[in-house]
């Protein structure tokens, strides 16, 4: 039976990285556009892009594309605030999603900080790899790190499906689906429904779909 662990999977890749031994630098990466003015609304709050935002191909980020791109800014402000919504609130300190249509070049990430995860409302499982994780790398609270998806895709009955050389992000550091679900104690197909799970809580579907 799948495990339904919804966004505790992605905070949860941090331990991917640092099992692997990865460069601390590269772990804790932040996206260029976290924290910039394209992000916040005249008012001060976080913009929430109702639908895909057609932008510049050299605004999509350090891969950079030709042809028609889009965004989605903060869509985890989309979710429902109930169940893992409410979690995902505090969790989250940025997302955004975008989409080269030229290229069928997706990725989704998000800024979060462990330090404000709810241990509480974890799984007996997914506390003790939460615990474990911080008891061996303090320094992982109270850092803000960048979590994403990235690869080609395809709409499979109403939700995104990641081709097979998909990658997950953490810092500047990607790793393959299998490779991650693997760490995470996970089947392969379990993370990508977990991953198809949580793009669909956001209501993000493609561009034009």
């Amino acid at each position: 039976m799948a495990k339904k662990i919804g966004i505790a999977a992605l905070v949860l890749v941090l331990a991917v990285g640092i099992a692997l031994g990865v460069i601390w630098r590269r772990v804790t990466a932040l996206p260029e556009w976290y924290e910039s003015g394209e992000m916040i609304a005249d008012d001060g709050t976080p913009r929430v892009d109702d639908d895909w935002v057609r932008i510049p191909p050299s605004e999509a980020g350090p891969r950079r594309v030709k042809g028609e791109t889009f965004q989605l800014r903060n869509p985890h402000l989309r979710a429902p605030e109930r169940d893992e919504g409410a979690q995902l609130r505090e969790v989250v300190k940025q997302s955004r999603a975008v989409y080269s249509k030229s290229k069928n070049a997706f990725e989704a990430g998000a800024v979060v900080n462990m330090s404000d995860m709810d241990v509480d409302e974890l799984s007996e499982s997914e506390r003790a790899r939460y615990e474990d994780t911080i008891e061996a790398f303090p320094a992982l609270t109270g850092r803000d790190v960048y979590i994403g998806v990235e690869g080609d895709v395809r709409n499979q009955g109403g939700e995104i499906v990641f081709g097979p050389k998909a990658k997950l992000r953490v810092g500047d550091t990607r790793y393959s689906i299998k490779t991650a679900a693997k760490r995470l104690g996970l089947s392969e197909a379990e993370l990508r429904k977990t991953l198809a799970d949580e793009l669909g809580r956001m209501n993000i579907d493609l561009p034009g779909q």
